[in-house]
């Protein structure tokens, strides 16, 4: 019934589609104003947006489109062609153009595993390439009956321009869309982080790649002439290898518009015309495949590091219990202790044993052994406070790091750990019950300038006497 209940509120109300339908509308019209006002005079936009947004938020939305949506699509497609002086009969017609790739988009990209979608995969571009043709492809081919009637050209030139067009949009617009982050979940999530790095520590380094890239550009702009345009190119491959795959994508669109904009403005000179529909239409399907290799980099970079970091992490916690094992515990403490942060302050180490493990093993088996871990574990996690470091050193031993913890503190927790643990009552897979124990020795120091090793042998000293002196219980050293 609790499923049923969440399924249902997880569906959106009739409130919230009519709201939806409105937003897409009220995109499709912005994008569409700003196409057209990019409109040499007598012709099409020199960069047309607004099938590729409209493409990425039905993607992004998580839902399939309804017919609200489609009819508000529709009408911000044909009110902003009015406001622009054009009449109904050629709206509807261009309407009639860009609807097919983007519905040819969304059938593509919606059966996409998510991994492809948000290019986070190694092979993730290629599909993405395959879905803009496909998209790309579907708007050439209303193009073929739609352009010899507005423009008086050939079937042929309709299917070339209207692909060509939309192959530079979506190639620009897309990987920005669907690579975007939430924007609430990320600003929840940095709030929380205490290490979020304010601007103070950001390096001159970090901006590098985004100053050549504007030098880049303005080095094209002075000098012109037809390689000007791949001027770019090195920067964005060094922002692709420094900078994340959502600011990639949102450097390449940027420079698939300046460089669009700037020739058909006349600010950047190539020294070649462009002003026949072929030059035009090389142009754009040379900005698309230019935006495809610092995409590619990025793409491949993200999926680099994402298994980097679950390398890391399996090499750094222990697989049964997923706290720190021996080796992680140690080297996250030395650079704890070495951070200026904890200069001269307070920092306390625990030595935590398991009483009794063996019994506990030998009456109920390794599974339930593992199981007294994994319940430990968890419950000393939340004894914890955050920025705290706890490891399982091996068997039953596990180590506590408080840092910034006075000796007062590192007791009240460490007894804690001791109250909460014996209270716990951990189920077996059996439906057997048990209830153990838990040793531990404290050693405090009260500033930092003794290793991590040396103030883990004094509280392994203290534990000992911990369990020399009866077991589920606390000591210091001395």
């Amino acid at each position: 019934m609790t499923d049923t209940l969440a399924a249902r509120d997880a569906q959106p109300t009739s409130g919230d589609k009519f709201r939806d339908a409105l937003l897409v509308g009220a995109a499709v019209y912005l994008c569409s104003i700003f196409g057209i006002l990019t409109s040499p005079p007598g012709d099409l936009a020199a960069y047309w947006p607004t099938n590729a947004v409209l493409l990425g938020i039905l993607i992004r939305r998580g839902r399939p489109p309804n017919w609200l949506d489609w009819i508000s699509a529709f009408a911000g497609y044909l009110v902003s062609d009015l406001v622009m002086a054009h009449s109904v009969f050629k709206g509807v017609l261009l309407i009639s153009t860009n609807l097919p790739g983007v519905i040819a988009g969304y059938l593509i990209f919606s059966r996409m595993p998510e991994s492809y979608r948000t290019l986070r995969h190694p092979r993730a571009m290629p599909r993405f390439v395959l879905g803009v043709l496909g998209a790309s492809t579907a708007a050439g081919t209303s193009g073929i009956f739609v352009h010899p009637v507005l423009f008086g050209g050939s079937h042929a030139y309709g299917f070339a321009f209207w692909f060509c067009t939309e192959l530079v949009s979506y190639m620009g617009i897309l990987p920005v869309l669907l690579t975007m982050p939430d924007v609430r979940r990320w600003l929840k999530d940095h709030r929380r982080r205490a290490d979020w790095p304010s601007w103070k520590h950001w390096r001159l380094d970090h901006f590098a790649p985004l100053l050549a890239f504007a030098v880049s550009l303005g080095l094209g702009v002075h000098w012109g002439g037809p390689g000007a345009i791949l001027y770019a190119v090195p920067a964005m491959l060094w922002c692709a290898l420094t900078y994340s795959l959502f600011a990639t994508a949102g450097i390449t669109l940027f420079f698939c518009m300046w460089t669009l904009l700037s020739i058909a403005t006349g600010l950047l000179q190539i020294g070649a015309s462009v002003e026949s529909p072929l030059a035009v239409m090389s142009l754009r399907v040379g900005l698309s495949l230019t935006a495809l290799a610092p995409l590619t980099v990025a793409s491949v970079m993200v999926a680099r590091n994402e298994l980097l970091e679950r390398l890391q992490h399996a090499a750094s916690h222990d697989f049964l219990t997923h706290v720190l094992n021996r080796s992680g515990f140690l080297t996250q403490a030395e650079e704890l202790l070495a951070s200026p942060q904890l200069l001269r302050r307070p920092v306390a180490v625990l030595m935590m044993d398991i009483d009794y493990f063996k019994k506990v093993n030998d009456t109920y088996g390794h599974d339930g052994g593992d199981q007294v871990l994994t319940t430990f574990a968890a419950v000393a996690q939340t004894c914890l406070r955050s920025g705290d470091l706890l490891g399982r050193l091996g068997g039953e031993e596990f180590a506590v790091l408080l840092p910034g913890c006075s000796a007062p503190d590192a007791q009240v927790i460490a007894q804690r750990i001791c109250d909460a643990f014996a209270a716990h009552t951990v189920t077996l897979d059996d439906g057997r019950q048990l209830r153990n124990t838990v040793s531990i020795g404290a050693c405090c120091a009260p500033r930092i300038e003794n290793d991590i090793a040396a103030m883990l042998s004094a509280a392994d000293a203290a534990l000992y006497r911990a369990k020399e002196s009866g077991r589920n219980r606390v000591e210091l050293a001395s």
